[in-house]
């Protein structure tokens, strides 16, 4: 039956408020408690972390940065016109074309929403679904042959906003005024239709599910049963026959997999039940669920049961979409060039449905072409062919049955922003008709370092070579350093510069640290072969006009792999993880150190669990304590540690907030006064705060959706790289705090939501990376405001 206490309002244009806008509200819990589940109505576990004031952020009214754009190399935009499917390939009617959705961008401009419509199911062409809406759209189409919507999320203005066009022949579309408080509060990713009912969902940073009924004028909404605050709980799909509406969802531990659950609704989705379990294993994978008649059918993938890792096609059925059935998909057949390799994942896509057979493309990322897959009346699936090969490998998309011989297909990849359209044909029968968009693998900044006040870049390009019915991959790194901006006829610019040494290259894992007087190390690890073993390695330049001298030592280890470099008042410290020289124990965590970075020597095996431990980051609280920050295991699961090296020697921090719980430490920087470490734990990223490595404080928790990365030290305090989120304000911030205590998110200018991958420091402010389909690639603050706002955290 239908969960009493659900809430369901209806809204009839023009749109009034109907309800408070929900903040989001924290419940008390561990700082780095485990992310166990309870119910809602359980008594709070007892808490060792901060006010919920100061410990996660409250929504505000984001300042934005004042940057300068970077002039960055070409290779880090793209070149020409961006094409990426969304949602459903709907079947022609009497009044209404054969229609997709696509959503496309012009080079350096946001993505906007695009049918593209075929009479005959050969011959597209676009029609632009809103000419005049300048912000970034990502969505998709749902319809049937009464009514199509495409529904999706909007970043309008600096926030998300849900969006709805309609249409009944669609070729013509008008925007559906949403209510403000379900536009604003619930971010819409799918969508169904039933009768002339377009019925979408979204999800709230409240946890809620929120499904909205538009019908004509009227719109009705309503909410799913809640969540612990524990929990996350993501969208797949929906799916409606009649009045029966099946929502798919994703439920498990913040941070985790999670299984999957479907929620049913017998009234047009006005009332809900559920959760129903589908399956019990994390390793499953829903694409997409269709209706097909009085059934429901979903497709995915599922655990190779003759391996012990990849997938294989996978579908399920339901009549009343609580129950589920796992149906035979039959792997292709041994002779068929699109194979199922052991380890590769090869999952159904999306399905589409046309009278009482449905339509699905498989894909793996090991292959050029697509496979297609039907399922007729009775439930039996068929292996249908392949595609000639892509320009990309990880071919998927969706496809429909024009007549028992042909069908209407659309391929591609999200990642090149290619959509092709072909016709599959009886046997290998494959025809191409048209290409949208071009394949393009953009360049991204992969990491930033500051290095005796210069500013270094690493760009990472991957490169697909075609031959045939086979292909490679390459990658290709340019190094690239921050100039200019010294005058305004000195603009700021990422020039090219050659490695230096150029032994450099080979490095994996590379981190670089100087210090003032310009004394710069960069150290690594590569593979040797007379060893055989992964060994370190690394490179001292005593000044900027010095040669480089290789580094030396770091003992007779198997394995090693380094994470961060530091000076201190005493010497130079590397942490990582290693290996006995047997090879037979599992990687510790290992601290190396130098007096002069010439000659190194390994100090110190972590350790800390018979199973292994990690160490991330490495600092110095003035003339204080060395800090260590990493995780041991135990379990299976990361535990974070902190070990401190004072007169004593080494020994592992003991504070009441690090006894418990799971999670890693992945960062440490400090100043003169206090060391910040930033953390992960089920989702979230924390801050830690100490004085004197003995006692150490929570300070922030990011809310549910935003994140922060490491923190660094900067002119004047500290900086971080991230995403907020609120119903008022979301994406890229660089959050700021003059001592680590109170953070601060800024926004940073950009097209569309997403996050800052990386900050730097750069003279007095800060240079900033992030995706170029985000916003300018690389950008400077010249100057940074530490002053709180108004609206406190």
């Amino acid at each position: 039956m239908a969960h009493p206490g659900h809430a369901n309002r209806t809204h009839h244009a023009p749109p009034n408020r109907l309800k408070a806008r929900r903040h989001f509200a924290v419940l008390a819990a561990a700082l780095l408690a485990a992310s166990c589940a309870s119910t809602p109505d359980e008594a709070p576990e007892a808490s060792t972390e901060p006010t919920t004031e100061t410990t996660e952020a409250q929504p505000v009214e984001l300042r934005e940065l004042n940057s300068v754009p970077v002039d960055v190399p070409g290779s880090l935009f793209r070149a020409g016109e961006f094409a990426g499917r969304g949602l459903d390939l709907l079947p022609p009617s009497e009044n209404a074309p054969y229609a997709v959705a696509l959503n496309m961008a012009a080079p350096g401009r946001s993505t906007r929403p695009v049918v593209w419509v075929a009479d005959n199911g050969e011959a597209w062409t676009p029609v632009e679904v809103a000419p005049d809406y300048p912000h970034a759209f990502s969505g998709g189409l749902v319809g049937n042959e009464a009514v199509s919507a495409v529904v999706g999320t909007a970043f309008e203005e600096g926030s998300l906003v849900s969006r709805i066009w309609r249409s009944t022949d669609r070729r013509g579309w008008s925007a559906v005024p949403l209510p403000p408080e379900y536009a604003n509060e619930f971010r819409v990713v799918t969508g169904t239709v039933t009768a002339t009912k377009i019925i979408t969902a979204g999800n709230s940073l409240d946890k809620e599910i929120g499904v909205a009924i538009v019908e004509g004028d009227s719109i009705e909404y309503t909410l799913l049963p809640g969540i612990p605050d524990r929990e996350q709980r993501l969208i797949v799909d929906m799916a409606a026959h009649g009045d029966t509406v099946v929502l798919i969802a994703q439920r498990g531990d913040e941070g985790a997999a999670g299984t999957f659950v479907s929620y049913t609704s017998s009234d047009a989705g006005s009332t809900w039940d559920g959760p129903h379990p589908i399956g019990s294993s994390n390793e499953m994978v829903i694409s997409g669920v269709e209706s097909i008649g009085d059934q429901f059918v979903m497709t995915g993938g599922t655990l190779n049961p003759q391996a012990e890792r990849g997938q294989v096609p996978a579908a399920w059925s339901s009549g009343d979409g609580a129950e589920w059935n796992a149906e035979t998909v039959p792997a292709p057949p041994a002779e068929s060039v699109f194979y199922v390799a052991e380890g590769v994942d090869t999952t159904l896509g999306r399905p589409s449905a046309r009278g009482g057979d449905l339509f699905a493309v498989a894909s793996n990322n090991d292959s050029l072409r697509a496979g297609f897959y039907h399922r007729t009346a009775d439930g039996q699936w068929f292996f249908n062919g392949v595609s000639e090969p892509m320009d990309f490998p990880g071919v998927g998309g969706v496809v429909l049955g024009m007549n028992p011989e042909q069908r209407a297909v659309l391929l591609g990849s999200f990642a090149v922003g290619e959509v092709v359209m072909g016709v599959k044909g009886p046997g290998e029968e494959w025809r191409e008709v048209q290409r949208v968009g071009t394949s393009e693998q953009v360049a991204q900044v992969e990491d930033i370092v500051s290095a005796a006040g210069r500013v270094l870049a690493t760009t990472l390009q991957v490169r697909y070579e075609i031959d045939g019915a086979d292909f490679s991959s390459s990658e290709q790194r340019d190094l690239l350093e921050l100039r200019g901006g010294t005058a305004p006829e000195d603009p700021l610019v990422l020039a090219p510069i050659t490695l230096d040494p150029p032994e450099v290259a080979g490095l994996i894992g590379g981190v670089v640290s100087s210090t003032d007087a310009d004394e710069i190390i960069a150290l690594g690890s590569q593979f040797s072969l007379e060893s055989n073993r992964i060994e370190a390695r690394g490179w001292f330049q005593p000044a900027n006009d010095q040669p480089w001298i290789p580094v030396e030592g770091f003992g007779a280890v198997a394995d090693a792999s380094l994470a961060a470099v530091t000076r201190t008042d005493e010497a130079w410290y590397a942490v990582g993880t290693s290996t006995g020289p047997e090879a037979d124990q599992p990687p510790t965590a290992t601290v190396w150190s130098s007096p002069d970075g010439r000659g190194w020597t390994m100090e110190q095996i972590l350790g800390g669990s018979d199973e292994g431990s990690a160490a991330s980051a490495v600092c110095q609280i003035g003339g204080g304590p060395v800090l260590v920050a990493g995780s041991t295991l135990d379990g299976g699961a990361s535990v974070p540690a902190i070990w401190r090296k004072d007169t004593d020697g080494w020994t592992r921090a003991t504070a009441d907030i690090l006894g418990s719980g799971q999670g890693e430490l992945t960062g440490c920087a400090a100043s003169d006064e206090e060391a910040v470490l930033s953390a992960t734990t089920g989702g979230r990223n924390i801050v830690l705060r100490t004085e004197d490595g003995i006692e150490f404080e929570g300070t922030f928790r990011t809310g549910f959706g935003a994140t922060m990365r490491e923190p660094v030290r900067v002119a004047g305090g500290f900086a971080a790289a991230g995403r907020y989120t609120s119903n008022e304000a979301s994406g890229p911030v660089v959050w700021l705090s003059e001592h680590g205590a109170r953070w601060e998110p800024w926004r940073v200018p950009s097209r569309s939501d997403g996050l800052v991958r990386a900050v730097q420091p750069f003279r007095d402010g800060i240079a900033i990376t992030m995706d170029s389909e985000v916003g300018h690639p690389v950008q400077v603050v010249e100057q940074l405001d530490f002053a709180p706002n108004g609206g406190g955290e």
